[in-house]
């Protein structure tokens, strides 16, 4: 295998930024760390940057903004990509193009196909589908059109979830270029972490840990209530480590329960795998609602820092969960079923403590790992073009 030397590493959306702590951002970053521990000669380029840019990602370029609202932000968006390409063009030239694709973002596309250059794009969610749910489009059929053209332009497509390949190969996308690359987590993150000390309500009972985003899918609400009902036969506490739409739900149970419930609000990515550390069980309780194509990072990361895990049964967590140790589902939005797995987990904790063996499918999930696999399916037609140069 030739691996690319030179790799344009992309992304496009202003909902991404260089120094977020949101989990896209994060995905970005960590995957750019780990292909230049393997040999990667990268240049990053994207539309936001923010005040710790350089820090977090070295080298970051930022090109481009899409401000404003409905149809102008999707042509800012559009017109943004010539900054992009200007950006590449004057960092290059690459051995290969790699693109987190984006909704109206096309400055990879416009760099590899003159220069036929290996083109790998990163799929994430069906982009078009969730933005005309969530936020509404203004160009609908502009939206999916271009990302279709960039998808089918694409050497390889790697999806985050088979859910989602095949969503896409349904669609119509060559289902011969799709790859299944779900997120990865940086272990020796978790490896070195200390333990973070604990909220003073929560030291001398069983905590349970939820970290993330607080999104209505993410099953906050039956939380509340779940731990709400197990706290009554039992000492429990519940530490909650994040911000989002539901923070009011979740203030009102630690308001209703202060010494068994702390919010302690978001925290800088680099602060998780220390507060893993701190609790017996994580937790991730997404309901019905919850979208089948997506990754979820909240149980990868739950397996990396080899802490017992209770989770409910949908298949994005199914498929992630592997053969993980320690790992007990529920029924989403089940509330007895919940009972009968925190009794399961809370069993186990008292038996052999909260730290959980290490486990081959748990090094599987090494961004390392997943960075190999990028460069690995780069490499053969990486190849092709040097030896078509060379003739």
């Amino acid at each position: 295998m030739i691996p690319p030397r030179r790799l344009a590493y992309l992304c496009s959306d202003p909902g991404i930024q260089a120094d977020g702590h949101k989990g896209a951002s994060v995905h970005f970053r960590e995957l750019a760390r780990a292909l230049r521990d393997r040999g990667a000669e990268l240049t990053p380029v994207m539309a936001r940057g923010g005040r710790d840019a350089q820090r977090r990602l070295p080298g970051v370029r930022i090109a481009g903004t899409s401000s404003g609202e409905g149809v102008e932000r999707e042509l800012r968006a559009l017109a943004s990509s010539s900054a992009q390409l200007d950006a590449l063009l004057a960092a290059g030239p690459h051995d290969a193009v790699y693109e987190r694709l984006s909704l109206f973002g096309v400055a990879g596309l416009a760099y590899a196909a003159p220069r036929k250059l290996p083109f790998a794009v990163e799929v994430n969610a069906p982009l078009w589908e969730e933005a005309e749910r969530y936020r509404g489009l203004g160009l609908p059929r502009a939206a999916r059109a271009l990302a279709r053209e960039v998808l089918d332009a694409a050497t390889v497509v790697f999806c985050v979830s088979h859910a989602l390949a095949r969503a896409l190969a349904q669609d119509g996308v060559d289902d011969g270029k799709l790859a299944v690359l779900g997120n990865g987590v940086r272990l020796a993150a978790f490896d070195t972490a200390p333990v973070a000390r604990r909220p003073a309500a929560l030291r001398d009972k069983p905590v349970l840990l939820f970290v993330g985003s607080l999104k209505p899918w993410h099953g906050l609400r039956f939380l509340c209530e779940a731990f709400a009902a197990a706290r009554r036969s039992r000492p429990l506490g519940l530490w909650i480590v994040g911000d989002g739409p539901e923070r009011e739900v979740v203030a009102a149970l630690a308001a209703r329960f202060p010494d068994d419930v702390v919010v302690q609000g978001a925290v800088a990515h680099e602060d998780v795998p220390a507060i893993h550390r701190a609790a017996d069980v994580v937790v991730a309780p997404y309901g019905d609602d919850a979208p089948g194509y997506f990754s979820p990072l909240k149980v990868v990361e739950a397996i990396a820092s080899r802490r017992r895990l209770l989770a409910s049964r949908v298949p994005a967590v199914c498929e992630a969960i592997g053969d993980a140790p320690g790992v007990v589902l529920h029924a989403p939005d089940d509330a007895g079923g919940f009972a009968r797995a925190l009794d399961e987990q809370l069993a186990a904790l008292a038996a052999t403590g909260p730290e959980l063996e290490d486990s081959a499918f748990r090094r599987s999930l090494g961004w390392s790992e997943r960075a190999a696999v990028v460069l690995e399916r780069l490499g053969p037609p990486v190849r092709a073009l040097r030896g078509t140069s060379a003739g």
